[in-house]
């Protein structure tokens, strides 16, 4: 089996014998930090995946305000499902905090996949069933807990975020001001 297997094979969830198929339609990139992978009004055309890095997915509102709406870190996938299925345009930023390398699977190349027989049909329906639960949790963490539970559940799934992520873009993810934060983390400390 190839190093390439035995790094991503489980992460990518695509099994020994489709491995070498699937990691030769991959691109490799690196963004530097404050580079963008995808800008609000553009399409996206990629799902990726971080090999090692920290980007951050956010919306600028009509006041010029950023709202963080997710961070991913090293072997995560990312992508806006929504542009990328729809060929719509982003409402999406999404963008480096930090230096990053990056895999990314063109959407044209998936397709082809998919054509390929009822295995890589399998891992598209997995990949998307991955990307809907995420957001869904994203919503649930915003609609079913409070501010505290959200940092609290934020340190136990992210415990590296407070290194990797300034505290305000924190704050936007969890729906509050980094006043509320500075609160919310002494009270956590305190007790």
């Amino acid at each position: 089996m190839s190093d390439n297997f035995q790094k991503y094979g489980s992460l990518f969830q695509v099994d020994a014998e489709h491995f070498d198929e699937f990691f030769s339609q991959l691109k490799s990139i690196t963004l530097e930090k404050s580079e963008f992978f995808l800008q609000q009004e553009g399409k996206c055309e990629y799902i990726g995946f971080v090999k090692n890095g920290t980007l951050r997915s956010f919306h600028n509102n009509e006041n010029g305000n950023d709202i963080s709406f997710n961070f991913h870190f090293n072997n995560q996938f990312f992508t806006d499902y929504e542009s990328l299925l729809f060929d719509k345009k982003s409402k999406l930023n999404i963008q480096a905090i930090h230096k990053s390398e990056l895999f990314l699977l063109h959407k044209d190349d998936l397709k082809k996949l998919y054509t390929k027989g009822i295995y890589w049909q399998e891992f598209g329906r997995k990949t998307k069933e991955k990307l809907y639960l995420d957001a869904k949790k994203r919503i649930e963490d915003l609609l079913y807990y409070s501010p505290e539970q959200r940092y609290t559940n934020l340190l136990k799934e992210s415990p590296l975020i407070f290194q990797e992520v300034h505290q305000k873009h924190i704050a936007s993810y969890l729906g509050i001001t980094p006043q509320s934060l500075s609160r919310i983390r002494k009270r956590i400390f305190i007790s």
